[in-house]
C-alpha cells in the first residue's frame, strides 16, 4: 500500500470556518480525514457517472432484436430471483 501524500491547497476561509465547525461537532475526525473522505466520495461519483455513462451508451446502441431480447433476459432473471428467495 502506497504511503499517503501530503498536499498544500488554498482554500477560502469560510470553507475552513465550516469545516472546522462541523468537526467541533463530531469530535472524532481531523481536517485531513475529512477532506479525504469528501474527495473519496467524489472520485467515485466521478467513476459511476463514467459507468452509468458506458451503459446508456451500450444500450442506446442495441437493435430493437436486443433491446427486446435484453428485456425476456431481465424477465427470466428476475424470476430466478423470485424463486430463490422464496
Amino acid at each position: 500500500m502506497k504511503s499517503k501524500v501530503k498536499v498544500t491547497a488554498t482554500i477560502d476561509p469560510d470553507i475552513i470556518d465550516a469545516i472546522d465547525s462541523y468537526l467541533k461537532k463530531t469530535k472524532n475526525r481531523s481536517r485531513s480525514r475529512l477532506i479525504e473522505d469528501i474527495l473519496r466520495s467524489w472520485y467515485m461519483e466521478q467513476k459511476r457517472t463514467e459507468i452509468e455513462k458506458k451503459m446508456e451508451k451500450y444500450y442506446l446502441s442495441l437493435s430493437e432484436d436486443e433491446k427486446k431480447e435484453d428485456k425476456e433476459w431481465t424477465k427470466i432473471a428476475a424470476e430466478s430471483l423470485k424463486n430463490l428467495w422464496e
